[in-house]
């Protein structure tokens, strides 16, 4: 016969006077002496009737646990929790990710199209049939590519024969930060910006063209218009005189006489001769 005390939920046995098993930390139930391990213990003897006892206020008993049921009410053992091993719980997750992720790209990509389609589609004020055509085209080469120093030239120069000012200063703007040599732009800037009354950021831009290309016609023209519009007749004249000896194109040459003869009539006096130089 064993002294120790097995206990009722692992099994395990006990050295006698462990309240709780030494394993499991369940309470233990002190045997009587003399029963065996697994042995029911004998009835006790009746005893006499004792004497009634005023019974005790009623006391709530702990609930049995739920694997040992009609049992006894006893303390549950303490034992850590643990959870269930499952397996990886993300992938539905990560699955609905990838989908409103690839949907929020097609929204971006849609958008994207529109909105180049919309500015490719941009009327131009004032434009032609064929202007707007073109107009239409060049937008649609910068909608691919915004660095086309060409393609933004071209759609600056038909904002500029439409009178469309300062769109054009943008585009002509443009193109000449990624290509300052191009000097026709520049000239063609300077136009733009004293027709929009600014004639003194266009005498900057017809001066820094004759600096890359000192006999370029238009340039001399301009600051010829500009003198005369100053009042300023003798200089007039002097860049008329360079325009015309620059070997402008045969559209400019008429301008340029009507010009001079014109700024003559004002000053009172004769055309000087034409400079040898440029």
């Amino acid at each position: 016969m064993s002294d120790t005390i097995r206990c009722d939920d692992c099994g395990h046995e006990n050295p006698p006077g462990r309240d709780s098993c030494e394993r499991c930390n369940f309470p233990l139930r002190a045997k009587p002496a003399g029963e065996a391990p697994g042995e029911a213990p004998e009835p006790a003897a009746p005893e006499s009737p004792a004497p009634p006892i005023e019974a005790a206020p009623p006391v709530e008993a702990t609930p049995a646990p739920v694997d040992a049921p009609g049992s006894a009410a006893r303390p549950l053992p303490f034992r850590p929790l643990r959870r269930p091993v499952r397996g990886p719980s993300n992938m539905p997750t990560t699955t609905l990710w990838l989908v409103f992720g690839a949907f929020a790209a097609l929204v971006v990509l849609f958008t994207a199209i529109q909105a180049n389609v919309q500015r490719a589609a941009q009327p131009v004020e004032g434009a032609g049939e064929d202007q707007q055509k073109r107009a239409d085209a060049l937008r649609e080469i910068l909608a691919r590519d915004s660095t086309d120093v060409d393609a933004r030239i071209g759609l600056a120069d038909v904002l500029y024969d439409t009178g469309n000012w300062s769109e054009a200063v943008i585009h002509y703007s443009s193109a000449l930060s990624k290509d300052s040599s191009r000097v026709t732009a520049m000239v063609d800037l300077g136009v733009c910006y004293y027709n929009l009354g600014k004639p003194e950021r266009a005498v900057q831009l017809f001066e820094e063209a004759l600096r890359r290309d000192p006999h370029h016609p238009v340039a001399l023209f301009n600051l010829g218009i500009v003198n005369e519009g100053r009042g300023k007749y003798d200089v007039a004249i002097q860049y008329f005189h360079r325009a015309l000896e620059s070997g402008p194109p045969d559209n400019m040459q008429q301008p340029i006489m009507e010009a001079m003869q014109r700024v003559l009539q004002k000053s009172g006096k004769k055309a000087p001769p034409l400079p040898n130089g440029g």
